[in-house]
C-alpha cells in the first residue's frame, strides 16, 4: 500500500504536533495541547496523510488520483509517516470566531463539559483550524487530495452544513479553487493576522 487517509486518535499526538509546528510559523501554530485537546475531544473531524513506515515512498503517494480514506491504520504496529493533516471542531456559527480557535483550560479535568471556548459538538459548521502540509512535502497536491477527501468524508458522515476556514490573502484562491466561497475579511483576530473567512456549504 502507499499513501493512505484516516482519522488521527491521540496516538498520533507527536507527529501531528511536529508537521504542525514545521508548517506554520510560532505565533499561528496550534500548540502542543490545542492540537491534544482537538485530538481527544472531537478526533473523528481530524484526518491525516500517511505514508508507510520504512518505505516513504512520495513519489509513488504523489502519482496516486485518489487517496483512499480508512477507518483506521491498516497496520497500528507500524509507525507510519504522517505528511499532513487536517484539524477541526465544530463551531455553532457560520464563520469561525476568536473562541472556536481557543480551547478550555481546565478540559483535562472533564473533556465532555460544556465550555465557552472551543469544539461545540452541536455546531453545524466544521471550523477548519489547519491544513499543514510537510514543508518537504508542500507543492506536491498532497494538501489538495487531502482536502477533496475531507470534504467528501464530511460530507458522507453528514457531520455539518458546512466546513468554514480561515486563511491568508494569498491562499484565498487556493481554497476557492477546491470549492470555497470568499466571505471577505473575519472578524477574528487570532495571532494578530487578517485572516480571511471561507465556507464551503454543503447541499440541502
Amino acid at each position: 500500500m502507499s499513501a493512505y487517509i484516516r482519522p488521527l486518535s491521540i496516538r498520533d499526538l507527536d507527529q501531528s504536533a511536529a508537521v504542525e509546528a514545521a508548517a506554520f510559523t510560532p505565533s499561528t501554530a496550534a500548540s502542543r495541547e490545542a492540537i491534544e485537546y482537538r485530538l481527544s475531544v472531537c478526533p473523528e473531524l481530524c484526518l491525516g496523510l500517511f505514508v508507510p513506515e520504512g518505505t516513504e515512498d512520495f513519489a509513488a503517494a504523489k502519482e496516486q488520483t485518489q487517496i483512499p480514506v480508512l477507518a483506521a491504520s491498516p497496520d497500528p504496529s507500524r509507525n507510519d509517516a504522517l505528511v499532513a493533516h487536517v484539524l477541526a471542531t465544530k463551531a455553532t456559527t457560520r464563520f469561525i470566531k476568536d473562541e472556536d480557535m481557543d480551547f478550555p483550560p481546565t478540559w483535562k479535568a472533564d473533556p465532555a463539559a460544556q465550555y465557552d471556548v472551543g469544539h461545540k459538538p452541536e455546531g453545524k459548521t466544521i471550523g477548519l483550524h489547519a491544513l499543514a502540509v510537510l514543508p518537504s512535502q508542500q507543492r506536491s497536491g498532497f494538501g489538495k487530495k487531502l482536502m477533496i477527501a475531507y470534504i467528501e468524508h464530511m460530507r458522507e458522515n453528514g457531520q455539518a452544513d458546512r466546513i468554514s476556514i480561515l486563511t491568508y490573502d494569498n491562499l484565498v484562491s487556493y481554497y476557492e479553487k477546491l470549492g470555497f466561497t470568499h466571505y471577505g475579511t473575519s472578524d477574528c483576530k487570532y495571532a494578530g493576522v487578517a485572516w480571511q473567512d471561507l465556507a464551503y456549504e454543503y447541499s440541502a
